[in-house]
């Protein structure tokens, strides 16, 4: 078994919501890829295909010193698990993206070894590492994209904290591509910076640094988004409609609580064009946080309202 010397940031020895986020992660995307690789839809579907995490990360995480696949080795094990069902030349182009340049190293260097020890690969996957914030970089990512309604796009945004432009999310959107978007809300950071909004609200001198904060919060809400006055739940169902249901999308939302406390750490949504497959996507969220919670030991229930619908035109949220 494979171990690795343990950094804090990628330990998730302790972190069990980690640990069910890339479970939730591998069901997901492995069932996107049996829908689009299925009889149906061979019919008409190109056989471009195309991945998008803009949060790569290092490609690896370590669980009590055994190394633990991250997003970007789900993706490519998944691919590898089921390419004999994919039409012939196919091509499925996987884009990395990372800012941090020791991630970045670490992620190239951790795909290179997945690669090297599953050479067929390359004949499927053209992996493309972009380093960069992909706020600042979408232009390059979608720019070879074939902007095309039969060529599947499944795109992971799994940021540290809000550091995702709901414009970044919109022109991912705006592709026509028929598209799956699992998307990581982090309540904790929208908690946090919404209370120094408040602070602003009510005329209370800000920090340089809280106004940039500020700033980063406005450049993921919106601005058409209440942060002062509404409920956590309230804002999750304001951003998911501004962002998903208006542009025609269901979306699954899923709380993931803290390890230690009972209270919701973030929201894992997944968005998609088929309100089937967001149903599909609630039943993974039901049995995974099943699972979880069972493997919990300070004594927390599993909370059968904490999967949550979106539709388009209804501004509901309807519990499963």
């Amino acid at each position: 078994m494979k171990t690795v010397e343990s950094d804090d940031r990628w330990d998730i020895s302790r972190r069990p919501h980690t640990k069910t986020k890339l479970k939730i992660l591998r069901k997901c995307f492995g069932m996107w890829f049996e829908i689009w690789s299925g009889p149906k839809q061979k019919k008409w579907v190109s056989n471009e295909w195309y991945i998008m995490d803009l949060f790569a990360g290092r490609g690896i995480y370590t669980d009590a010193g055994e190394i633990v696949s991250g997003s970007p080795l789900i993706f490519l094990e998944t691919i590898v698990e089921k390419a004999d069902r994919l039409k012939r030349n196919s091509r499925i182009t996987l884009f990395l993206v990372d800012d941090a340049t020791s991630v970045f190293n670490s992620l190239e260097k951790n795909v290179e070894r997945f690669i090297a020890d599953h050479p067929q690969i390359r004949n499927i996957v053209d992996v493309k590492p972009i380093k960069g914030d992909c706020n600042e970089v979408i232009e390059t990512v979608v720019g070879q994209v074939n902007n095309s309604s039969r060529c599947p796009l499944f795109v992971l945004i799994d940021p540290w904290g809000i550091k995702i432009k709901k414009t970044t999310v919109a022109r991912i959107i705006g592709l026509r591509n028929p598209k799956d978007i699992m998307f990581n809300y982090m309540l904790e950071g929208v908690r946090r910076t919404s209370g120094i909004a408040k602070k602003a609200y009510f005329g209370e001198e800000l920090t340089s640094k809280e106004i940039r904060t500020v700033e980063t919060l406005t450049e993921f809400i919106g601005d058409d988004v209440d942060v002062i006055t509404a409920s956590d739940r309230e804002i999750l169902e304001d951003y998911v409609n501004s962002v998903f249901t208006t542009q025609d999308l269901k979306a699954a939302a899923c709380s993931i609580e803290y390890p230690d406390r009972n209270d919701i750490l973030y929201y894992l949504l997944y968005a998609s064009r088929k309100l089937r497959i967001v149903k599909i996507v609630m039943d993974i969220y039901d049995r995974e946080k099943r699972n979880s919670t069972r493997q919990l030991t300070f004594g927390k229930e599993f909370d059968e309202d904490s999967a949550i619908i979106f539709i388009p035109r209804i501004r509901e949220i309807k519990g499963k």
